[in-house]
């Protein structure tokens, strides 16, 4: 193998896990342990392991995706790594192998309880990928549910599960609006994958109400903590002022321009709410 395409291999290989969600996946579970047990948590190695194995688990849903959708994403991400050739089907599969077996082999050194998570957790991804997330709402709960149950993986590891229950619910529900307006974008190569997403089956407008009634239930719920004297005022400011703006403003964009390339943009944008969610979330332990 040259060293050009060694080159191309290796970008390929980092591109197709997303880094930035997998950054993001990692923080969170970083947040579920310093919510639950302060900096303190950061002291303790199993909490480290568990952020390395669920980050690892994560990568590898990421790679499987993309080998169970290369011909959707030939429509709708004509430039991902298996769609544009940079990677094949089977380099993919023995990647995410690698990742998966890593992953659990880290979850071997918290317990066996964070064993059989990671292997169940590997399991229900790739049954994500390769059904469910075609079945209408069904695959954006899964993943929503695991992605979010996340933030309790390390807190688990230390036995600390106590005051995690407004991260996981607040996750789960945006990462639910975030799915669904996901699937809005890639309408057009679900349908042509034979895919029975939400849009597909309801149509754009019912689903942008959808999106609408999850999102303006997330700004309500992110206001909670606070009223409950759970989270500080930093809290407070932070999510109001860069989270919840991010999330109305693309409720309203969403429904001024319906195109995929306006909910790409929103998508992308999205990602830069569940950022500032973690920030505001971690700043609300600051008395």
């Amino acid at each position: 193998m040259s060293l050009s395409l060694m080159s191309v291999k290796l970008q390929a290989l980092g591109e197709i896990v997303r880094p930035s969600n997998v950054a993001l996946f990692f923080l969170s579970i970083l947040l579920g342990a310093f919510v639950t047990a302060g900096v303190e948590a950061f002291r303790e190695a199993k909490v480290w392991w568990a952020a390395l194995s669920g980050t690892l688990v994560g990568a590898a849903a990421n790679v499987i995706n993309d080998v169970m959708d290369i011909e959707i994403d030939r429509i709708n991400k004509p430039k991902r790594p298996l769609a544009r050739g940079a990677l094949t089907a089977k380099e993919a599969r023995w990647y995410w192998l690698a990742l998966s077996a890593l992953g659990i082999l880290a979850a071997m050194c918290i317990s066996t309880l964070h064993l059989m998570i990671a292997i169940g957790a590997t399991t229900v991804l790739y049954g994500y990928s390769a059904w469910f997330k075609h079945i209408a709402l069904l695959g954006n709960i899964v993943v929503s549910a695991i992605v979010s149950l996340g933030l309790m993986y390390a807190p688990l590891a230390i036995g600390h599960l106590h005051d995690v229950w407004f991260p996981v619910m607040f996750c789960f529900f945006f990462n639910l609006g975030r799915e669904i307006l996901k699937d809005l974008e890639d309408t057009e190569g679900d349908k042509a994958g034979g895919a029975n997403t939400l849009p597909i089956k309801i149509g754009t407008v019912k689903t942008l109400y959808i999106i609408s009634v999850i999102y303006i239930g997330v700004v309500l719920l992110s206001l909670l903590p606070y009223l409950q004297g759970i989270y500080s005022k930093w809290y407070l400011t932070t999510v109001i002022f860069t989270t919840d703006a991010i999330v109305l403003y693309t409720v309203v964009r969403a429904w001024q321009v319906q195109t995929k390339e306006n909910f790409y943009k929103l998508n992308s944008l999205l990602k830069w709410a569940m950022l500032t969610g973690i920030i505001a979330i971690a700043l609300g332990q600051v008395p």
